[in-house]
């Protein structure tokens, strides 16, 4: 009897650990990477998240048909929505919406996480509040935190942070730095970013084959870098990143609808990736991003910075953990596709897309999300096409 009880509790207690070890990470499928529906499209979130607001002066987005032109892309997106795990595609010229779709559950109502697409919001974020003299691409991480004072983490600066390549520790496969006790708290909401990113585990310099790497010297994507802007944001601002989201993003994007914005109890952002809008509103975040790269001015300079490469993802696909079809790193922006060239990208775990022309007279962007990203080939693929159709 004793041997048997014990075997149960050596059972359930590796079921435990199991099961702490699946939920510390996100979820794959068949070595893809995956977004539950549950996940996807969470629509209360907790109490404690941030609730965004439509802007004072929301866009109104357009619509039309699609051309004779453009109809056999319509026709492939239809076939890739029935065949495809997705959840919602659009196809945009200029302030257009000329086709859109959706798979259930997935409607236009529905509160949609961007998982990683978060990181091009928080660029965003950043950009607006460099521009408004808050804080230089060159300031040092320490000089907003002291606490990472003498840490490697502390001597990168902002544009190292952009470009991840901030020198410190890789993270788990997925990207995130959680250790399993702080993806626990995380999960019981007990977890203050602020610890995670001063963490001597993850502020300490990554060392290379020969020394420590230096900040700037490569990219590594991790969720580190982008979670430490958004604090210096706050510190830089004086007000909690949610509200200067609203201000900086949200409200000049013409966000249409409220959202959810992910973040701990003392109200640091997870600007790894907590955005949750309706499709519409991330449809309008990717117009008021083409528009911003049109500009003239500080923030429009930056969009297109943001938008180029700024630092090579590795060597080639066999030496790229994360972004194996894209050759090069903007600011919290993807660039460089080997599939569809001229175009640059936000993208999610999952299957999360904003694809847009970088090219200054093509105006054609796409946005999808999906459940599993096994597919995303074809998504480069019908961007490519789409944005030959301006040309």
């Amino acid at each position: 009897m004793f041997r048997f009880r014990l075997a149960c509790a050596l059972f359930a207690l590796s079921t435990l650990i199991s099961t702490v070890a699946v939920f510390a990470q996100n979820p794959t499928q068949d070595g893809a990477a995956r977004a539950p529906d549950e996940w996807l499209l969470e629509q209360t979130g907790r109490g404690y998240w941030a609730k965004t607001q439509l802007s004072p002066n929301p866009v109104t987005l357009n619509r039309r048909q699609p051309t004779a032109a453009e109809q056999p892309i319509v026709d492939r997106v239809r076939s890739l929505m029935a065949t495809r795990p997705a959840r919602a595609f659009a196809l945009i010229d200029g302030d257009t919406v000329v086709y859109s779709q959706f798979n259930a559950p997935a409607n236009d109502e529905a509160i949609t996480f961007g998982f990683s697409m978060g990181k091009s919001v928080t660029s965003m974020a950043v950009g607006q509040a460099v521009c408004a003299n808050k804080m230089k691409l060159e300031t040092k991480a320490s000089e907003l935190v002291p606490q990472l004072a003498g840490k490697g983490l502390g001597a990168a600066t902002v544009r190292d942070l952009l470009r991840m390549a901030s020198g410190t520790t890789e993270g788990n496969p997925d990207s995130s730095v959680f250790s399993p006790e702080q993806a626990k708290a995380w999960g019981q909401g007990t977890l203050n970013l602020m610890d995670v990113v001063t963490d001597d585990r993850v502020a300490k310099a990554q060392r290379g084959l020969f020394s420590d790497y230096k900040p700037g010297e490569a990219t590594s994507y991790k969720s580190t870098d982008p979670i430490l802007l958004g604090i210096m944001v706050a510190k830089a601002t004086g007000m909690p990143w949610s509200q200067w989201l609203q201000e900086s993003v949200l409200n000049p994007m013409g966000a249409a609808k409220s959202g959810l914005y992910v973040q701990d109890r003392q109200q640091n952002g997870a600007t790894d990736g907590g955005m949750r809008m309706r499709v519409d509103d991330w449809i309008r975040f990717g117009l008021w991003v083409k528009r911003s790269s049109k500009e003239q001015g500080c923030f429009g300079d930056y969009v297109r910075a943001a938008l180029s490469t700024q630092i090579k993802n590795g060597n080639g696909p066999a030496d790229r953990k994360f972004g194996k079809l894209f050759g090069g790193y903007g600011y919290l922006v993807w660039t460089d596709n080997s599939i569809a060239p001229n175009t640059a990208w936000a993208s999610g775990w999952g299957g999360q897309r904003i694809g847009w022309s970088t090219d200054t007279n093509n105006q054609r962007m796409v946005v999808t999300f999906s459940n599993v990203e096994n597919w995303m080939p074809e998504v480069y693929e019908v961007m490519r096409d789409w944005a030959k159709l301006a040309k």
